[in-house]
């Protein structure tokens, strides 16, 4: 069999091969620059095993080598039986100090052998070194030295390798392949194959923060104990809370709770009332998927399980949604802003954060955004085929009243749909007499969902607390009184800020971002906690919304300027919702960001196509492609950060590896 290669195709695979050359020594050179350490200069290797011991302060043993007089380059500590990751330290007297000096602290992770060693950059001969280590490591004598100049292991990380490859070569395929400047189809299965492997990209992504930040020890309230009581047939928890919390005469005020044990004596952020604990969480992601698996297995389905499998769908729908809008609205949008806008918009929804602590209070957002999406796009779907478009309106109807029960601050996602849903009914009152029949099909296309879901969550609500309209809020015992918490409207220009414009903190340290608690001076309650950014720092597509005015003039489509002004104006409305309701923390912008963001990518598309000189398209492209490097780089990290560092905290190994797969200098 002959192949057919013609000389682009021969162009391609030489430019691939010499991109693999590259990525090749890049890997064996540069990220394993320690490894030559010593290469160049005399340095003699030498197994220290005599110490002095200095003292121990805070839990740290501190043990000297002294008078080496001798030039080092690298320290390699000889421990043994060593389990858990651990920290150490060194400290160093050159010809520059006659004092010691300490340098940056490294962890010594037993089953990656280059955490053992540490490069070391002196002025001539080190006088004498001093080790930091935990103390208990000392105390069980399982430190026994030290080797001076030993060469630091040479590793070929392939993973690393693959990444690079990966990044270099999508650059290469961007700036040449001509595909990516073709007008986008729906029906072209390259461009398709292209946004998949993109998806599966942050499937990826997604597999590994989700898989090692997950801590089920913290997690049991929902998933086992709610569990438990709805097996039983009932909304209220089987464990009630100690005769001590029943007899405080305001057991929501925390600080009458100080005393007592949480989750012994009550259950942290369940409702409480009328002597019985609830979970205020939304119910219908325990009906769906953990209650059934615990029927069928008579085991408890994890969270983090359920957050993986709805970030999925999530990723997917945010997929579908922009290249139907695109396909329904456009005429003509270059390829390459369609995997631009992809990748921010899965990036900046926020989807890899909340895997990054897998939680309940994770689990009913996603769950609830799921929902919502799904709704919009079986919406979609409805004007894009006049075929089975009642049916589609039903189905996404019910969808986004579903989501409800998830959250209830995603009812006010249906505003989304309203518009829409006045045009149809208008439509149809006008064509009353030619087809009532499409009428009544509107009517109970939309009215069936949400009044038997309405209707449910009030049932719901009203055998719980006895009224149906109270989700539990009130009832929370939390770290603060909801019932009495009052008006916090001078608190949303605060909050506004906050969610929407605060900056991130970034380090020169891996994952190069911290959380933050920086609030504007306010002289009053309000709830912050661990903010990343706000969403339009976190996805800068979002400032596009600043030309929502010239964008109302100029736009022909009606229904397209609908849907911006929708996505946006909601988007916004549930952000001051937020802020009034609860306060801020990065989670609570997973439930509007991808409005906010979708919104100033249509915005940014409808701008690019009216542009009239190539000076300007490109200026915009570029601008483009550097948000989107930014927004997806900083989607990773946030999701590694998360609200706690839960991959530090519950996979320290894995996150130690990953920091000095990195930062390879270290």
């Amino acid at each position: 069999m002959k192949l057919n290669l013609t000389n682009e195709k021969i162009s391609i695979l030489k430019k691939l091969l010499l991109l693999c050359i590259i990525a090749f020594l890049i890997e064996v050179i540069v990220f394993n620059i320690t490894s030559y350490r010593i290469l160049f200069g005399k340095y003699e290797k030498k197994e220290l095993k005599e110490f002095n011991f200095l003292y121990n302060q805070d839990g740290k043993a501190f043990i000297e080598f002294p008078d080496l007089n001798m030039k080092v380059g690298t320290v390699n500590l000889l421990f043994e039986n060593i389990k858990d990751v651990t920290e150490y330290k060194i400290y160093f007297s050159d010809d520059t100090s006659s004092e010691y000096n300490g340098l940056n602290s490294k962890k010594y992770i037993p089953s990656y052998n280059k955490s053992k060693y540490m490069p070391l950059y002196l002025s001539g001969n080190a006088r004498g070194l001093v080790v930091s280590i935990d103390s208990n490591i000392y105390d069980d004598e399982n430190f026994k030295g030290i080797i001076v100049n030993d060469t630091i292991p040479f590793e070929f990380n392939f993973i690393r390798f693959i990444i690079f490859l990966g990044i270099m070569t999508s650059i290469y395929f961007l700036n040449t392949l001509n595909i990516f400047n073709e007008k986008y189809s729906y029906f072209n299965m390259k461009q398709e194959v292209i946004l998949l492997l993109i998806l599966a990209m942050f499937f990826g992504v997604l597999t590994f923060i989700n898989t090692y930040s997950a801590n089920e020890e913290e997690n049991k309230v929902y998933n086992e104990l709610f569990v438990n009581a709805l097996e039983k047939k009932q909304v209220y928890l089987i464990e009630k809370p100690s005769e001590e919390f029943m007899k405080l005469e305001d057991p929501y005020d925390d600080l009458t709770r100080r005393e007592l044990k949480r989750d012994k004596d009550y259950l942290w952020d369940t409702a409480y009332y009328n002597g019985k604990q609830y979970i205020y969480f939304g119910i219908l992601p325990a009906l769906i998927s953990f209650l059934p698996y615990h029927l069928i297995t008579e085991k408890y389905l994890q969270i983090s399980i359920v957050i993986f499998i709805f970030s999925i769908l999530v990723l997917i729908l945010l997929k579908e949604i922009l290249t139907k809008i695109i396909k329904i609205f456009f005429d003509e949008v270059e390829f390459k802003i369609v995997v631009y806008s992809l990748i921010t918009l899965c990036s900046g929804s926020l989807v890899l954060y909340l895997n990054g602590i897998p939680r309940v209070y994770e689990l009913v957002i996603i769950a609830g955004l799921y929902f919502v999406l799904q709704g919009i796009y079986f919406i979609l779907k409805s004007i894009e085929f006049d075929r089975k478009k009642y049916l589609n309106i039903f189905i996404g109807s019910l969808c986004l009243a579903l989501s409800v029960a998830c959250r209830p601050t995603d009812l006010f996602a249906s505003l989304l749909i309203l518009p829409y849903l006045i045009y149809m009914l208008i439509q149809n009152i006008k064509n009353y007499r030619e087809s009532p029949k499409s009428f009544y099909k509107l009517i109970l296309a939309v009215g069936i969902p949400y009044i038997t879901v309405g209707l449910s969550l009030m049932y719901y609500n009203y055998i719980r607390f006895g009224n149906v309209f109270e989700f539990g809020a009130k009832y929370q015992l939390t770290i603060t009184n909801m019932a009495k918490l009052g008006s916090r409207v001078f608190s949303i220009p605060v909050g506004i800020a906050t969610n929407l414009f605060s900056i991130p903190n970034f380090i020169l340290k891996f994952p190069f971002i911290v959380n933050h608690n920086n609030l504007i001076e306010f002289y009053g309650y309000y709830y912050i906690e661990n903010m990343i950014g706000g969403v339009f720092i976190v996805a800068p597509i979002c400032f596009m919304n600043f030309k929502i005015l010239n964008i109302n003039k100029n736009i022909q489509n009606k229904k397209l300027k609908t849907i911006i002004n929708s996505l946006l104006f909601v988007g916004l409305f549930i952000a001051v919702l937020s802020v009034a309701m609860a306060g801020s923390n990065q989670r609570y912008l997973a439930d509007y960001a991808w409005m906010i963001i979708l919104s100033g990518i249509l915005i940014y598309i409808t701008i690019y196509n009216s542009l009239k000189t190539d000076e300007g398209s490109k200026i915009y492209k570029k601008m483009f492609a550097i948000i989107t490097v930014y927004t997806f780089l900083l989607g990773i990290c946030s999701g590694i950060v998360s609200e706690k560092s839960y991959l530090k905290s519950n996979s320290p190994d894995i996150y130690y590896k990953t920091e000095y797969t990195v930062c390879f200098w270290e």
